[in-house]
């Protein structure tokens, strides 16, 4: 049985472009949201505005095949913009308390 797994992206955004990134991840999202094996995803926005990544998402899939199968279906429109930087990698939970 397959185990759970957490997207984690972080992104660069150049500076002015930060609610047009946002519009860009709330329509990716509404896809995604509705795919099969979704669980949950929270988009994290720095309070330095300095920092290197702005904004981090952090998604819970209910297996690697179900994420993989989502974006077969739906390539991020991220992946389309010139101007933004994508960083995507999947995770397993090692330690928490």
């Amino acid at each position: 049985m397959a185990s759970s797994v957490v997207l984690i992206n972080v992104f660069t955004v150049p500076q002015g472009k930060e609610d047009e990134f946002i519009k860009i991840w709330n329509e990716t999202g509404q896809f995604l949201k509705n795919a099969s094996g979704f669980i949950d995803a929270k988009l994290h926005r720095s309070l330095d505005a300095n920092a290197r990544f702005q904004f981090i998402n952090v998604a819970h899939w209910e297996s690697v095949e179900a994420y993989e199968a989502a974006i077969s279906e739906h390539q991020p429109k991220e992946k389309q913009v010139a101007w933004l930087e994508a960083n995507p990698a999947l995770y397993t939970v090692e330690a928490q308390y």
